[in-house]
């Protein structure tokens, strides 16, 4: 194996082990799910083909035939001479409206409410307009692995959640204690040093510049790593403890 496939595989491994947190025996059973699905779709192409086929072979021309000569028929009938007679049509002078009942319609004002988006469960977050229990799951699974939300923004980053509804509703939300747990970027090791913003290679970049030159003291001893992306780290600051 290369050392661009190596690479490649940990890249993966970390992906799905530490960003989705996905344990051995569940990465092989969405490795068979694919596979299962991959053989479904050859399964099912191939059972199309088979029924054009069988259509193809099936295909009549001496019924076809016939339908023509019923439609030229058809035809010859319509250009003949067909008795015809005229029909009177009385206008309705009556008020239209009259036939319509008004139906009363009540909109139904919105709710004030708040919610702690770092202390809500499952229920709470039911209970909200347009949240139910899978986009409940996703919110709290979401909040766990980034530590906590700092803004009520960061729910659009969940998956499928819609940042329209969020928008609408950003006044409602508050942080209360923030981020309930910290990136400690000097002492963590490898196992936890995930964060889902912070991609393999960074993280592989400051652990192997750590081990090497010591812990950093602050954001200008961390800007000292080359090839390191800054925007990723500025997006990941809230979370970044430099204690030792």
């Amino acid at each position: 194996m290369s050392k661009d496939d190596l690479m490649w595989k940990n890249k993966v491994h970390y992906y799905l082990r530490f960003i989705l947190g996905m344990t051995r025996s569940e990465m092989l059973g969405m490795l068979s799910l694919f596979i299962f699905l991959l053989m479904a779709d050859i399964i099912s192409r191939w059972m199309e083909y088979q029924s054009s086929q069988h259509e193809i072979d099936s295909f009549q021309p001496t019924y076809w035939s016939k339908v023509l000569v019923e439609m030229e028929s058809s035809k010859k009938f319509v250009k003949g001479n067909s008795p015809s007679r005229s029909f009177s049509f009385h206008r309705n002078d009556a008020n239209y409206s009259s036939n319509f009942h008004s139906v009363g319609f009540k909109r139904e004002r919105k709710q004030d409410w708040q919610i702690d988006i770092n202390q809500a469960d499952s229920t709470a977050w039911v209970a909200l307009p347009g949240i139910g229990p899978a986009f409940a799951k996703r919110i709290i699974a979401y909040r766990e692995k980034l530590g906590g939300f700092y803004q009520a923004g960061q729910l659009k980053e969940v998956f499928g959640l819609d940042s329209v509804w969020v928008n609408e509703h950003i006044q409602q939300f508050s942080v209360g204690k923030g981020i309930f747990r910290q990136l400690y970027i000097n002492r963590a090791e490898w196992k936890e040093f995930r964060h889902p913003y912070l991609p393999y290679r960074q993280a592989n970049l400051v652990l192997n510049y750590r081990k090497h030159h010591g812990s950093f003291q602050n954001w200008e001893d961390l800007k000292k790593v080359q090839q390191l992306d800054e925007s990723i780290w500025m997006k990941l600051r809230p979370y970044v403890s430099f204690e030792p």
